[in-house]
């Protein structure tokens, strides 16, 4: 990867493709049918600067010399989403890959030459998608994903043991906002003197209330999801540093005489990486946990003070129709910074 930033993969086969990269699975074309034929799975990541291993396999199990049947295999790498190639020809010779950009490999001489450089730094990135919308009825739901932790082996020659670096580390959420249970305020405002007074009277004490109830927006719900977000983003880094965790994986190592061939010390180390992915997101999630998310907590805070320009914008309504009777006051939010206020590892 020549520069930091979101990569898009495609490995297209007939019939069957796999892709690794940094012992990672990323990539896969299934054979079973109806997926024999020719077609792309996509794959995106942010990785860091830096080479990365790639393993690449193709399988056809019909091909034979004599047999007609084609073989095709295709992997690419760009910065934008891969595209479909056309796959809709009556055999693989009438289809085309897809136009994007041919994956950047270099082969491996001897693989004993790769030897340990200094280790430098990681930082987390973020694979997050947009939160999802949903009329329904509920609570919002915010979901970590469990990190993943990209490593690559190397030779140290003067120990005589394979060691591991760490190449990058991806870490996020997903996150569902119900909308259902609320008027919203702006995509549906009051339209009498009445409804205005509820409405107003509702989304001040949402904060106090820690919930929405009767009137709220969809933007409220997404900056106190947003909120929980930012707990997990900066809940993670400050675990990645506190539990040292690319310190501790890169510390581990096999010896070169069991494990020769490289491919088969990364399997070897694989549990390791398992096991501090697994301790890594469990410690963080109990931290995450111990943050409040009840009446008057930060979360809320930051709810109460995107809703107020929902209250101020009813408020307005209320002076332009003469609407005397609706409360003019709004909720002065509390406290939402810092997002993660106690120290790591308290208990």
């Amino acid at each position: 990867m020549e520069e930091d930033g979101l990569y898009y993969f495609g490995l297209e086969a007939d019939d069957k493709g796999f892709l690794k990269i940094a012992g990672e699975e990323v990539c896969v074309k299934d054979g079973i049918p109806p997926h024999g034929r020719l077609e792309l799975d996509a794959w995106s990541k942010n990785l860091k600067a830096g080479y990365y291993k790639v393993q690449l396999l193709c399988i056809n199990e019909e091909y034979s010399p004599t047999s007609g049947n084609a073989i095709a295999f295709n992997v690419t790498m760009d910065k934008k989403p891969i595209k479909e190639g056309n796959y809709s020809g009556d055999s693989t010779m009438k289809r085309t890959f897809t136009a994007s950009s041919k994956m950047k490999l270099w082969t491996i001489v001897k693989e004993a030459t790769i030897t340990c450089e200094e280790s430098k730094e990681v930082e987390i990135g973020f694979d997050e998608k947009a939160p999802t919308i949903s009329n329904e009825a509920g609570d919002c739901i915010i979901t970590p994903i469990m990190p993943r932790v990209f490593v690559t082996p190397c030779k140290d020659e003067v120990a005589d043991v394979c060691r591991l670096r760490v190449a990058h580390v991806s870490c996020g959420t997903e996150v569902l906002i119900r909308t259902g249970g609320y008027q919203d305020a702006l995509a549906n405002p009051p339209t009498t003197e009445v409804e205005a007074i509820i409405a107003v009277e509702c989304m001040n004490r949402e904060q106090a209330r820690g919930g929405a109830l009767g009137w709220s927006t969809r933007e409220a719900s997404m900056a106190h999801e947003e909120h929980h977000r930012q707990r997990w983003r900066e809940a993670y880094q400050l675990y990645w540093k506190h539990l040292k965790v690319q310190e501790e994986l890169e510390k581990e190592n096999v010896s070169c005489k069991e494990y020769p061939d490289m491919d088969q010390a990364l399997e070897a180390m694989k549990k390791t990486v398992a096991d501090w992915e697994k301790k890594f997101f469990n410690t963080t999630s109990e931290y995450v946990r111990k943050l409040p998310d009840d009446a008057n907590s930060r979360p809320y805070c930051a709810a109460q003070k995107v809703l107020n320009e929902a209250t101020g914008s009813i408020i307005a309504l209320a002076d332009a129709n003469g609407w005397s009777r609706v409360p003019r006051n709004v909720t002065v939010p509390g406290v939402t910074e810092p997002v993660c206020f106690l120290p790591p590892g308290q208990r």
